[in-house]
């Protein structure tokens, strides 16, 4: 059985339409949805579709959360604005049937601008060849596993990263087909260069060694 783990804050207006689509695929697995305190009307949206789960603020320690009470022999971690074309959840399987302890999914962004095609590109490029895994593009990784690592860093930011860099030090990772579809949301409020050159620079500044405490502070100024 595979347990997917979605954490929530303030997801109300997107998350009945995200889950609604995923839970097509989930039949004989588990659905856990951790909320940080939302003040909208998440946790009622996400009864409808799985078990809620309160836990303190901060995905790290959410996702963290939801594997602690998991059932599944794989753990999937997805964002609440994500979907999964039909036949992901089966790759999953394949996958750790494979041998792969863990990995994540070819990338989709809802979007026509031909930019989304580049920040799509550079994702996967980035999953497929440093297998450097983002929340967005959806986590699995075998329960032993996650166990064995000591789940997600407790970090206010980055933590996908640390995390991915441990995954392939201790076992084989793969990106895994059909795509997860990401909704454009962010890159629509802010703008998709301003939006794309900021999460480049905060993931630099990270792999050059800033605090990821600073680089949290940072990323709520210019954001």
């Amino acid at each position: 059985m595979i347990s997917v783990v979605i954490p929530t804050l303030n997801e109300a207006t997107i998350l009945d339409s995200t889950l609604s689509r995923l839970t097509r695929q989930l039949e004989g697995h588990e659905l856990l949805i951790v909320d940080g305190g939302s003040i909208d009307c998440t946790r009622q949206v996400a009864r409808k579709y799985g078990e809620v789960i309160s836990s303190a603020r901060g995905r790290a320690c959410q996702m963290n959360a939801g594997a602690a009470v998991a059932s599944g022999t794989t753990l999937l971690f997805l964002h609440a604005d994500v979907w999964l074309e039909p036949g992901a959840v089966q790759g999953v399987e394949a996958a750790v049937a494979a041998g792969y302890i863990g990995g994540a999914f070819k990338q989709r962004i809802e979007g026509t601008h031909p930019l989304y095609r580049v920040i799509e590109f550079a994702a996967n490029f980035r999953a497929r060849r440093l297998k450097v895994f983002y929340g967005d593009g959806g986590i699995f990784v075998s329960r032993s596993h996650f166990q064995q690592m000591g789940g997600f860093p407790n970090l206010p930011i980055m933590e996908e990263i640390g995390f991915s860099r441990k995954l392939r030090q201790i076992g084989r990772t793969t990106l895994v087909k059909p795509c997860i579809h990401i909704s454009p949301r962010r890159w629509e409020q802010k703008g998709i260069v301003r939006t794309t050159l900021i999460n480049w620079m905060i993931t630099f500044l990270f792999c050059c060694g800033i605090s990821p405490l600073r680089l949290a502070k940072m990323y709520r100024q210019i954001r």
